[in-house]
């Protein structure tokens, strides 16, 4: 047997008196009262009838009642599904449609919400001790009930439901086992090496996502104690840092560069408790590594992998992360258990250093979309191997260089154009602060490069003569063709930034400005 209820109940038996997990909700559990609560609220669950098939969706924040409830429902036999709250009415139930949930957990503000994408009649629960329980919803906190049977739970059995982030189109359902989670959190758990007992890690990642998630099962697995943020705030983030002593975290690149804002803003920031910052999720440019090494003075790790993968795919390990070395622009060498190939469009591999899809395949890699037969198909080539969607290229030595996502990719005039790449060298200049590629429509070429970005505080630079300056770096085909600046970029809540909806604003404003077509 091989689950994540056995992990808390282990450490609840070897560590019971270290805390386990603590928010800014006022909550703090140990590993004996983890387990205590999450007993109680199955059998709270059981009362209601929820149990094995049952698929529940939570709507909440992070907090520490968010892992306790999905912990009481995995100890039912029930499958909790993490749905992001940030998502709208109708793109919810969109969602709802395709897990079919028999119950609904949801923050107290997030019920409205619900209520509006999920009209049926299901059993609604407020958790996370956020605001008052508004009508028609049960008290969370009030669950309690006969304890039910334990569940015949394996390494293959389903852990939880996790929604992709939607930058390609239509969400799907992935189910994450328990086994591919453990597997993984122990192999990088290896890795690290110094995760011991009661280290201090910081959650501010979301938990709807398997990068805040795993976070979590890395540090229980470990009898670390979690640091839960609410939600993420620059200040908040060093201030916890600080006055907790703060060994490990994991965030995104925009964040990290909003950290670092944030450290250049102070006098003087006390992060000498720091081990180890992991990030990943999006790509990060070598530039803004750099400052993020520098103002943090700590080890950095960077994780390569997608929720398919339900694993780390590739690593930078922090020997890679020295100023200047070029290797700062890769994802890092191949991970143990895992077998990749780079392919062009007919599924021929190309060779070392040249530029294709990435293809994976290893024992974590999940095995299809829940209720999406179709969708699971076009994931996989006829011999197994999963289609990641990325384009990259592989060193000799096994390095990774994750180029662009095949639905970015730019083709003007003949040419593919990868829009990271184009990113990386617009960073570097002084007036921008940050930058998105898209591929915009064009007569003459099939595909424009056009570049939004975000400047600097103070800059002074015309998007025209960005444009020149690039002409300098980069092949003539490859340098915007066009270029404006915005006040921000659209993103996920990991960071990436979405360039399916950044490409319809354009569409939207350039169909505005065009007008009516002339009959």
């Amino acid at each position: 047997m091989q689950s994540w209820i056995h992990v808390i109940d282990w450490r609840a038996t070897v560590h019971p008196d270290v805390t386990a997990l603590t928010d800014d909700r006022g909550a703090t559990l140990s590993y004996s009262l983890l387990r205590a609560e999450i007993e109680k609220r199955s059998g709270g669950w059981a009362a209601l009838g929820i149990g094995p098939g049952d698929v529940v969706a939570i709507v909440a924040r992070n907090s520490a009642d968010f892992l306790v409830q999905a912990f009481a429902l995995m100890r039912a036999g029930a499958t909790p599904a993490f749905l992001n709250w940030r998502l709208s009415a109708r793109e919810l139930n969109e969602i709802f449609t395709l897990v079919d949930p028999a119950a609904v957990a949801a923050d107290a503000e997030f019920t409205g919400l619900v209520d509006s994408a999920l009209p049926l009649p299901v059993i609604r629960v407020a958790i996370g001790g956020g605001g008052p329980v508004p009508p028609g919803w049960m008290d969370g906190g009030a669950l309690t009930g006969r304890v039910p049977p334990r569940p015949e739970l394996t390494g293959e059995a389903i852990l939880a439901l996790v929604h992709t982030s939607g930058t390609t189109g239509k969400a799907k359902a992935i189910p994450l086992r328990h086994g591919a989670l453990m597997q993984s959190v122990a192999d990088f758990a290896i890795e690290i090496g110094d995760q011991v007992t009661g280290s201090r890690h910081l959650q501010v990642l979301p938990l709807f996502h398997l990068g805040g998630f795993g976070q979590c099962l890395q540090a229980l697995l470990t009898a670390g104690t979690v640091h839960i943020r609410t939600s993420f705030s620059p200040a908040a983030v060093i201030d916890a840092i600080e006055r907790d002593k703060i060994e490990f975290f994991t965030a995104g690149p925009s964040l990290i560069d909003m950290l670092v804002a944030e450290i250049g803003e102070r006098e003087s920031a006390d992060l000498s408790s720091l081990r180890e910052i992991a990030y990943g999720t999006a790509p990060i440019t070598p530039s803004s590594l750099t400052a993020a090494m520098a103002a943090f003075g700590c080890r950095f790790r960077q994780i390569y992998g997608n929720t398919e993968s339900q694993s780390m795919v590739s690593l930078l390990a922090p020997d890679d992360h020295e100023p200047g070395n070029p290797l700062l622009a890769s994802a890092g060498q191949v991970a143990f258990g895992w077998e990749v190939r780079v392919v062009d469009p007919d599924g021929n591999d190309v060779p070392d250093d040249a530029p294709g899809e990435l293809l994976i395949r290893g024992e974590c890699l999940f095995s299809g979309y829940w209720g999406d037969p179709d969708a699971t198909e076009a994931a996989f080539t006829e011999d197994g191997w999963y289609r990641t969607g990325d384009i990259a290229r592989l060193s000799a030595d096994r390095y990774l260089f994750i180029l662009d996502r095949t639905t970015d990719m730019i083709i003007s005039g003949g040419e593919n154009v990868y829009p990271a790449e184009v990113e990386a060298v617009l960073a570097q200049h002084p007036s921008v602060a940050d930058v998105a590629v898209v591929g915009r429509p064009d007569p003459t070429w099939g595909e424009a490069v056009h570049a939004v970005m975000i400047a600097r505080p103070d800059a002074d630079a015309t998007p025209e003569e960005i444009i020149t300056w690039c002409r300098d770096r980069l092949a003539h085909f490859k340098c915007p063709q066009t270029a404006e600046f915005t006040r921000e970029l659209p993103r996920t809540t990991t960071g990436k930034v979405l360039k399916r909806e950044l490409r319809a604003q354009l569409a939207e404003r350039d169909a505005a400005e065009t007008g009516p077509a002339q009959p």
